[in-house]
């Protein structure tokens, strides 16, 4: 081999040599990044309870109410939970969703105006999905997702879209938030309760909405008027009211 040959040879070795490096820099990288990133947006925490059953709110701060009406679910059921805050401009009205890959521009009565997917709302709805499983220790039989919306249409009810429940568990669990809702506070608003397959429930739309529905064995997207639960005796009177009815109509399989 002559001596340029081998020169030639040399470069492209080096060449390749560098090019590795600077790869594995570059990936070694962006991972940190992408996670400081989330970190900067949001906040999540996650909470172990009882195997196989898991309470979550994906939008804790835009979801008038939730944060404090998913605790106080997830305390009195004993059951796993994740939290999650942040992820929500108000001056802009722009949200990372964390339950599904994609980020929104949301009207102030709660009405879509545009949705994209993006690479940040993919990560974030990657760690949301990997702390629900951690939640449920083992295969996740029952998924209560905790949501509030200032659409008009539903100011006077609660939204229980579903997959995996059978007519007979939703009926059940109607009936317990009914029965619940009798033993309230004077002056604590009644609301109607529409559970699906029993009811058309077209908003919100569990399958959808969450990707939680993807791997849940039951689960539900639960929409509640914000103005009710922006009241904090309200919300905490509504927490007690699903801890009874999901005891009285379990779907965890027990």
């Amino acid at each position: 081999m002559s001596a340029t040959s081998c020169m030639m040879d040399r470069r492209r070795f080096l060449a390749a040599t560098a090019s590795s490096v600077l790869a594995a820099v570059a990936a070694a990288a962006s991972t940190p990044s992408e996670e400081t990133d989330l970190d900067e947006l949001g906040k999540f925490e996650v909470a172990r309870g009882r195997a196989g059953i898991v309470i979550g709110v994906p939008h804790g701060t835009a979801d008038t109410g939730t944060l404090d009406l998913g605790r106080a679910l997830s305390q009195r059921l004993r059951a796993g939970a994740v939290f999650v805050t942040g992820f929500w401009d108000p001056k802009t009205r722009q949200r990372v969703n964390v339950n599904r890959p994609t980020e929104q521009l949301i009207g102030p009565d709660s009405q879509v105006l545009r949705e994209w997917q993006s690479a940040r709302a993919v990560a974030a709805n990657r760690r949301y999905g990997a702390l629900v499983k951690e939640a449920a220790q083992g295969p996740l039989k029952a998924f209560y997702e905790m949501h509030s919306n200032h659409k008009p249409q539903f100011a006077e009810s609660i939204e229980v879209s579903t997959l995996g429940v059978s007519q007979g568990d939703a009926r059940a669990l109607k009936a317990a938030l009914e029965r619940a809702q009798e033993r309230l506070e004077a002056g604590v608003p009644r609301l109607a309760v529409h559970v699906s397959p029993v009811d058309k429930v077209t908003y919100p739309n569990y399958r959808n909405a969450s990707s939680i529905s993807a791997f849940s064995g039951r689960g539900c997207a639960a929409e509640h008027p914000g103005h009710v639960l922006a009241n904090h005796e309200w919300r905490l009177a509504y927490a007690a009211c699903w801890a009874e009815a999901i005891e009285a109509a379990p779907w965890d399989l027990r």
